[in-house]
């Protein structure tokens, strides 16, 4: 018990200040109390403690948020949605932690159950960013994009293209999107292209079906309380994308598969964003070795091109960055947020990680 309360300590404090850094203080005060009180004969507590899986790379806390989140949108009569913004209530930071708590106690096995859903945030504002290189890619190859997304949830930024990005004076994308990604860029723009993807295709260990009703709540609960623009997103994300293609598979299995043989007359794309830290180390080495050994069978005529935004070990920063075959060069794009803002667009080449000797 000790090392558990205490890696579940290490990983509140953690999620406590991504919380704070990103705009969500009701999350936060809740995290801190959580964590002041893991010892105690809570039920959330208990639920924490219980859990077994790895705290950080489970997302513990995050999984206990999210099905409280889901009671709050889909029961009328919880008290908390007079705390949550995103049910029309207003941000009481002193109030809001023992009437979740309460919450928490009264329909534990509810909770429970919600915990068992693993996070999928699908956040379609990383749209902005992933979007973006796909613009450098597409102005570097004058090639159309087979797109594959590891870790893909529902699906949303496979359809990137469907989506309206704004960067200062320039834009691309369909200028009648439902979804217009405007104010994401703090500085610089990508050269704008008009995207032709011809294929897309993602993989998520429990992929979300938008066809079916019940993943609405589920992903809307996904997204954290005081976020009202980021539900507006995901709502006008469901309007502008499609149901699939995606396969419930590992990422590494599944690209070891899709890797095979690169599309002539095109540029494969692989993309992820915020997979990393929920894969092993091992796991992310195989990803690594996966995507370079598929780029040494590219030519001008099977291009690939590896897409990531996913944040440095502190998560200090996050890092969108491209590197491109057959001529092995590789980019640091930009940097972002978490959910694809205040990006800064500054490209810098990189050098391969033969020559700098280093790990992704």
């Amino acid at each position: 018990m000790p090392d558990t309360i205490a890696q579940l300590e290490a990983a509140g404090e953690l999620q406590a200040r991504l919380c704070r850094e990103n705009g969500s203080p009701t999350y936060e005060a809740v995290i801190k109390a959580l964590v002041a009180q893991l010892a105690e004969p809570l039920a959330a507590t208990r639920l924490l403690r219980d859990d077994g899986a790895d705290p950080v790379r489970s997302a513990v806390y995050l999984r206990l948020l999210c099905a409280v989140h889901r009671v709050a949108l889909m029961d009328p009569s919880c008290p908390l949605r007079a705390f949550y913004p995103s049910t029309g209530g207003s941000v009481d930071l002193r109030r809001v932690v023992p009437v979740f708590l309460g919450v928490v106690e009264d329909d534990v096995e509810t909770i429970a159950a919600g915990m068992r859903e693993p996070i999928q945030t699908n956040e379609v504002g990383r749209a902005a960013p992933l979007s973006a290189a796909l613009c450098y890619v597409a102005a570097l190859s004058g090639t159309p994009l087979r797109l594959l997304e590891a870790g893909a949830s529902a699906g949303l930024n496979l359809w990137l293209d469907r989506y309206r990005v704004q960067a200062g004076q320039v834009a691309w994308g369909p200028p009648d999107s439902p979804l217009q990604l405007v104010g994401h860029f703090a500085s610089g723009a990508p050269p704008p292209v008009d995207l032709m993807v011809v294929d897309r295709r993602g993989c998520d260990l429990n992929p979300i079906d938008i066809g079916v009703p019940r993943s609405r709540w589920l992903l809307r609960s996904f997204v954290w309380p005081e976020h009202l623009e980021r539900l507006d997103r995901l709502d006008r994300a469901l309007a502008a994308a499609s149901p699939g293609p995606l396969d419930a598979l590992d990422a590494c299995s599944w690209l070891r598969s899709q890797l095979v043989e690169l599309r002539s007359g095109a540029t494969t794309v692989v993309l992820h964003s915020l997979l990393l830290p929920y894969l092993a180390d091992d796991e992310r080495s195989e990803l690594e070795r996966l995507i370079r050994r598929a780029g040494e069978q590219a030519d001008y005529d099977r291009r690939l091109a590896w897409v990531s935004l996913e944040p440095t070990p502190g998560y200090d920063d996050v890092l969108l960055t491209c590197e491109s075959w057959p001529d092995g060069r590789r980019v640091r794009l930009a940097t972002s947020t978490p959910h694809g803002t205040k990006i800064r667009w500054d490209p810098v080449p990189l050098a391969s990680p033969e020559v700098a000797g280093e790990r992704r």
